[in-house]
């Protein structure tokens, strides 16, 4: 086999990739993957006054944005990552944060503070919200950017940050 032939295959097979990893959260009942600006995800760890001795979870972490920033302003940082070459590339920027490559839908998030979620309006986000319920304990600070959960209690909006409370 040629190099040229070599080469287009490989680059067939890395742009493939890189298409499906777009999907693969979506495939598993989750979100496709947006960053959060930085400016916001300041935003959001304020209006929930992130605290060091917090537990922090960034569900569907991507890239480790939201990580790095929490990590500035609490000692327990924690995310879950679906798709195995974003989780990687959290693991080596936020390497202070505990990052698990997995499904945050069987993720237990029974010991969280606060969590972070940029997810998807509707079905994704109601079945994000039962499993909030039912897992965390009372007091528990939700922040979610764009979309709003139902049936969950809000306690503040700005902007595009909408903050509930279990």
């Amino acid at each position: 086999m040629s190099i040229l032939n070599l080469s287009l295959i490989s680059a067939f097979l890395i742009i493939t990739y890189l298409i499906v990893s777009i999907f693969i959260p979506m495939l598993s009942g989750g979100a496709g993957y947006t960053p959060t600006p930085r400016k916001l995800i300041d935003e959001a760890l304020e209006l929930v006054n992130l605290r060091k001795d917090d537990i922090f979870y960034d569900l569907g972490c991507g890239t480790g944005d939201v990580l790095i920033r929490a990590l500035k302003r609490c000692d327990n940082v924690r995310g879950v990552e679906i798709d195995p070459l974003r989780w990687l590339i959290s693991r080596l920027r936020a390497r202070e944060a505990l990052v698990t490559l997995g499904d945050l839908f069987r993720y237990d998030i029974s010991d969280a503070d606060v969590i972070f979620i940029f997810q998807y309006r509707g079905k994704i986000n109601d079945r994000f919200a039962d499993k909030i319920l039912d897992e965390t304990d009372p007091g528990t600070r939700v922040i979610s950017y764009i979309h709003p959960i139902n049936n969950m209690n809000l306690i503040n909006k700005q902007g595009d940050l909408y903050v509930y409370e279990t």
